[in-house]
């Protein structure tokens, strides 16, 4: 007994030695590493824009189309990804009406059907001419991002030029790197690598100064922006290049509100937004009430579809192969002989036919039927003896049936076997064909 206790209490004595060393030298922390967009990111290529928007105070919501319009409050800011949105040019006056009743505008001018050969957009859109406002080629097309950037993360340095395949090795081999120098990696820095001529410097009201940086591929043309006494010329605008004849920014007044115009529609999406002053920039051009994304619907995949439904796909297929199952199984009594598929044939149909009336005792019926049909044809209906004499022998010679025969099919007394109805009935037939 004594050799089982001192066991015990050296059992005890070491799980309490354990326990103290685990938490002498246990050290608790957290790691966050980016494994890329998530779905509602990809998605939503304004996430960002709207998670921001949302902590300076603004209520930030979607829209899919402009008809929006018509529940927006005046001080409201309504973001359109594409000015195609506006079809039309009554869409486009309801949108300047808007506008004029103290509403922000910020548009992104359509590129899609931008023609370089013919220097402007090969197909119509209504609000730019509405504005005097015309698209031209600009600088070399910037590309801001490898194909791979939203599934890899911004941690993820890819360049443009690299294929999908050598970009994932490229993505794992710096994976590598970091994992073994974790200590002395430095960090990423926020901003792209951009020459500062190629950023657009803004004063803001407090005297400071924003930088921006815009796409120049396709630029915003008016004619104010050389002559600031034309019509409905642009307020403000801004330009890359000094020796620029276009400009990638640029706002109007109509009314009480403002159209803002750009080129680049990726300076607010996910992946861009925190570069520069572009999340400041949205947040000085929002106004105080609600700002709406107008951007184009983004429909979910099928394979998205799918893995979202999965559950309920097959759970609806289990309980209704269930349901099959039970009503396949429920039974009452034998079974009953499958019925006879194979069709009778027409004779057999018309001798079946005749033997339920002829034990229905509608044969009469049929008989006299017939007979008085012949005799007003015949016109000897409420003939005299002496007529239905006539009457037989003429119908003697065209029948060949004797004037017996001819009296008792048309005068007799009806047929009381089967034999003698069928036998009247084709003496009937034969003076109705002689007829």
């Amino acid at each position: 007994m004594t050799v089982k206790r001192l066991v015990i209490g050296f059992a005890l004595l070491l799980c309490a030695a354990l326990v103290w060393l685990f938490l002498t030298f246990f050290e608790r922390y957290t790691e966050e590493k980016d494994r890329g967009w998530g779905p509602e990111a990809r998605r939503n290529l304004f996430l960002a824009a709207e998670h921001y928007l949302a902590q300076v105070g603004l209520e930030p919501r979607q829209a899919e189309n402009i008809s929006v319009l018509n529940g927006l409050s005046p001080n409201a800011t309504l973001f359109i990804a594409n000015s195609s949105q506006a079809y039309n040019s009554q869409r486009v006056e309801e949108l300047l009406q808007w506008v004029e009743s103290g509403g922000h505008a910020i548009v992104v001018a359509r590129t899609a059907g931008f023609d370089s050969e013919k220097g402007g957009s090969a197909e119509r859109d209504w609000l730019l001419e509405n504005l005097g406002v015309s698209i031209v080629e600009g600088h070399e097309e910037y590309r801001f991002e490898h194909p791979l950037q939203p599934l890899l993360g911004e941690d993820a340095e890819l360049s443009p030029e690299q294929s999908p395949g050598e970009a994932m090795r490229e993505y794992n081999r710096k994976i590598d790197e970091a994992e073994e120098q974790a200590e002395t990696k430095e960090k990423k820095p926020r901003n792209p690598d951009v020459e500062t001529e190629d950023l657009i410097t803004l004063p803001t009201a407090g005297g400071a100064e924003i930088q921006l940086h815009f796409d120049a591929g396709q630029l915003l043309y008016h004619e104010g922006i050389d002559n600031s006494s034309a019509e409905g010329a642009p307020v403000f605008f801004a330009k890359v290049w000094r020796e620029d004849e276009a400009v990638p920014f640029m706002q109007f007044e109509r009314g009480q509100g403002v159209i803002t115009l750009l080129t680049d529609n990726t300076i607010w999406q996910s992946h861009r937004i925190g570069h520069f002053d572009h999340a400041y920039f949205l947040q000085l051009l929002a106004g105080s009430g609600d700002f709406v994304f107008l951007t184009r619907p983004r429909f979910d995949s099928l394979g998205f579809l799918a893995k979202k439904y999965a559950s309920e796909f097959f759970i609806s297929g289990l309980l209704a192969l269930l349901g099959w199952l039970v009503l396949r199984a429920r039974r009452f009594g034998p079974l009953q002989p499958p019925p006879e598929i194979a069709r009778r044939s027409l004779l057999e149909h018309i001798s079946a036919c005749g033997h339920y009336y002829w034990r229905d005792d509608q044969c009469e019926r049929l008989l006299r039927g017939q007979r008085e049909e012949l005799l007003r044809r015949l016109g000897a209906a409420d003939a005299n003896a002496k007529t239905k004499r006539k009457l037989c022998q003429h119908l003697s010679d065209a029948t060949g049936l004797s004037e017996t025969k001819l009296a008792a099919c048309l005068w007799g007394t009806p047929a009381t076997s089967e034999e003698t109805f069928t036998e009247q009935m084709r003496n009937l037939q034969r003076i109705e064909a002689a007829l």
